[in-house]
């Protein structure tokens, strides 16, 4: 599920928060999106050089949560809604 606003690119990797991992496409294959996430916009902190010290986030794609009943609830609603 992915979140209003929510951008995936080949070259932005997708920060998982529930499970501490990294997804990154690769020369082989596209980036793949875990089966349930919950995908929204966020940023990440630049580290080095002059982005550092102006303190530069630049936006990254977060998965926040995984699929659940409550989840599930909510996406029905909507879709019944439209």
């Amino acid at each position: 599920m992915l979140g209003a606003g929510t951008i995936l690119t080949r070259s932005t990797p997708l920060y998982d928060l529930v499970r501490g991992e990294v997804y990154r496409a690769t020369p082989e294959s596209s980036l793949e999106v875990p089966e349930g996430a919950v995908v929204v916009p966020g940023s990440r902190a630049v580290k080095k050089g002059a982005a550092a010290e102006l303190g530069i986030s630049l936006y990254t794609p977060v998965i926040v949560k995984y699929r659940d009943e409550k989840t599930d609830r909510g996406i029905e609603l909507e879709d019944w809604l439209r």
